[in-house]
């Protein structure tokens, strides 16, 4: 029910946003309000974008409830302080609501530029995509348990400083984060190296390597364990076909993990209609037999807008350990 009233309230919240910045404005309105003032529209003559989606999810599973919930309520705001600065900020009012994205970024040039504050950690490629734009409404199960900023529950993002840009055909993210989540103090005395790099040698192929290197406190005793992962990756765009996959290992003081995923879309029609196919492989313990889960995922998109969409997944789940499991998944993302 407080979802619910929170999702109508986002769709109100955008209306209300949309109405006010569309009011032209003059040198008067830019002053602080008071009592002569009042009814006037407050506004900025700073360049703004104002943007956002909801996802509505139905969750149909084999021996359990059937279920709506509204899944990601996001409004995100950013924008142009001076030529070579801009800022962006994102929260998620399906969550109290969440701070996701404080940043700033200081373009240079094309070839070197800083950003810091409060991001996606520079990590995998499906990691650091939007919700909003993924051709499955579920993460792969290696990336959302492995890839940095994710493992530990923080949609992906942490507190830090990046240098990032292009040198010919090389894209790079090189950076400092804390590596304890979004909106948390460092818990020990090193920052973790996180870094991404990608190659586009052209025809639609991409290549990339992410690193990073790190330690997390250990409570019960008191000290700083392991925390690595070193991830591979490749797109492919080629008309109407679309292919990515990824390799990530990890390792969490002594215990090893990996996973891979390999995800092929095909546009019936370009910007309208589209089919899926994702097979994703994660084992949390290597050393252990009977951790591994293997999800093979078939869906369908209808795009709606560049924003909107309606999404269709089935997910068959093979656990070595328990029995499998089905899952339907149908999402209505509505977004400006």
């Amino acid at each position: 029910m407080k979802r619910a009233r929170l999702f109508w309230l986002l769709v109100l919240s955008c209306f209300l946003i949309l109405a006010a910045v569309r009011e032209p404005v003059s040198a008067a309105n830019l002053e602080p309000e008071n009592q002569e003032s009042r009814g006037q529209t407050l506004s900025s003559s700073l360049p703004l974008k104002i943007s956002g989606f909801a996802q509505l999810l139905f969750t149909g599973q084999n021996n359990q409830a059937d279920t709506f919930s509204v899944r990601r309520a996001r409004l995100s705001l950013d924008g142009r302080i001076l030529k070579n600065l801009t800022f962006k900020v994102q929260v998620d009012l399906t969550r109290s609501p969440v701070l996701l994205d404080a940043l700033a970024e200081v373009l240079l040039d094309e070839k070197f530029n800083l950003r810091a504050g409060q991001f996606l950690v520079p990590f995998s490629l499906e990691s650091t995509t939007s919700a909003g734009r993924l051709l499955t409404v579920n993460r792969s199960r290696v990336v959302d348990l492995l890839a940095p900023g994710r493992d530990n529950g923080s949609s992906g993002r942490d507190l830090g400083l990046v240098v990032f840009g292009r040198l010919s055909i090389f894209q790079y993210s090189l950076g400092l984060v804390n590596g304890a989540g979004i909106n948390k103090k460092d818990d020990n005395e090193r920052k973790d190296f996180a870094g991404r790099i990608i190659a586009s040698p052209g025809l639609g192929l991409r290549l990339g390597l992410s690193l990073y290197n790190g330690r997390r406190f250990d409570a019960p005793t008191s000290t700083n364990l392991a925390r690595n992962r070193l991830g591979l990756e490749a797109s492919w765009d080629f008309r109407s076909f679309h292919l990515n996959a990824e390799y990530i290992q990890g390792r969490d003081d002594l215990i090893e993990k990996n996973g891979w995923y390999v995800q092929t879309a095909v546009d019936l029609k370009p910007d309208r209609y589209q089919l899926v196919f994702k097979l994703d492989h994660f084992d949390p313990d290597r050393n252990l037999p009977g951790q591994a889960i293997t999800v093979y995922t078939a869906g369908a998109n209808w795009f709606l807008s560049p924003a909107s969409k309606l999404q269709a997944n089935f997910e068959y789940h093979r656990l070595e350990a328990e029995p499998d499991r089905s899952v339907l998944l149908l999402q209505l993302q509505v977004g400006f």
